[in-house]
């Protein structure tokens, strides 16, 4: 019996996948953010970070944070963007923001903290706008405060996109809401960059260590998802929290297994190499 090709796809729009490309295929992202936002990712880092959101379980957790200087970057990857998903993300932006400017014992370090969105969804004033950028700005003077800003990209008004030689932005936008390999590659239509990024995310599919990280997420939306449709409210999103905890500690235990060096598992996971070598034993 042959294998669905959905079987093995992977989405743009996970932030595991994100985190695994941006390392080989910054130029990428890169050309994406620059293109949609005019914000250079070139010399910021991917940083590893957790929000202690109050909750027992700490795991409400960034999809990305990059790095540079004092300054930050948040790229949400929302696959269903809700009001609560874009509150939420709101909220890691402020509390970025108030966190490393003023550093005891030196001297004030003025930090810039950025907020990305990509949603799978559409601007409700305008159906067909691809961006919007958001500032601090006091209306009566024109005054803006320029620390902190915030980006929302729009996903689904790029539907039917393909490449026509001068529409590279959204060719690469629409790459990330495609369900197959086979609807990139259309998307794509010849584009060499595009065509580089499918055949990456082909391979990356096949690695075993790759996937047990991209389903777990896969699950954990499916759960929320599903939750939301039958009619709970975030009370249930908080009740699963405490179990993500045994999650990743199960994914660090299968991780050890492959043979992967606890480096990179703790990377994935967030846990400790001490908390990986007791698990070890």
């Amino acid at each position: 019996m042959e294998n669905n090709e959905n079987d093995n796809f992977v989405s743009l729009l996970a932030d595991s996948t994100f985190k695994y490309m941006f390392k080989d295929y910054r130029d990428f992202f890169k050309k994406v953010i620059k293109s949609t936002t005019n914000v250079d990712i070139s010399e910021y880092e991917l940083y590893n970070n957790e929000i202690n959101s109050g909750n027992i379980a700490r795991d409400y957790r960034l999809d990305i944070l990059l790095k540079k200087d004092n300054d930050f970057i948040i790229i949400e990857m929302n696959k269903n963007a809700d009001k609560r998903t874009l509150l939420k993300a709101r909220k890691y932006l402020y509390a970025k923001a108030q966190d490393g400017g003023l550093v005891e014992g030196e001297e004030f370090k003025k930090m810039r903290t950025i907020l990305i969105n990509f949603n799978n969804s559409k601007y409700k004033n305008d159906k067909e706008t691809i961006s919007v950028g958001y500032d601090l700005i006091n209306e009566k003077y024109n005054d803006v405060i320029d620390e902190i800003k915030i980006y929302d990209i729009y996903l689904a008004s790029l539907k039917n996109v393909r490449y026509n030689g001068s529409n590279e932005k959204e060719t690469y936008l629409a790459m990330f809401r495609a369900e197959s390999f086979e609807e990139m590659r259309d998307i794509a239509n010849g584009n060499e960059e595009a065509l580089k990024v499918v055949e990456e995310l082909e391979r990356l599919s096949e690695n075993d260590e790759f996937r047990v990280l991209y389903d777990a997420e896969k699950m954990r939306r499916k759960e929320i998802n599903s939750a939301r449709l039958d009619g709970y409210d975030d009370g249930f999103e908080n009740g699963i929290i405490k179990g993500k905890e045994e999650e990743k500690i199960e994914i660090a235990k299968n991780l050890i297994k492959k043979g992967v060096s606890f480096e990179i598992v703790s990377e994935s996971t967030g846990l400790s190499i001490g908390e990986l070598e007791e698990l070890n034993k």
